[in-house]
């Protein structure tokens, strides 16, 4: 599946809507990334920017990568 993420929003929704596909908890994330699990909330609800370190960490549990696009 492909996400066009045009602000935090849509990359939280798509976060925590692939956590969710995978069965995966809020709180097994954040022991993944080293963040708290009110972290991991606030990352899904978008209250909170996102690190590019954090991003990469969750690509590799919830099975995703990264790739940007130059639009033309």
């Amino acid at each position: 599946m492909k996400y066009i993420l045009t602000d935090k929003s849509d990359l939280a929704a798509a976060l925590k809507a692939r956590r969710k596909e995978l069965g995966v908890t809020q709180q097994t994330l954040a022991d993944f990334c080293n963040l708290s699990h009110n972290g991991i909330s606030r990352i899904e609800v978008a209250d909170s920017d996102v690190k590019l370190s954090t991003l990469l960490k969750m690509g590799k549990i919830l099975g995703f990568k990264l790739a940007i696009e130059t639009e033309s």
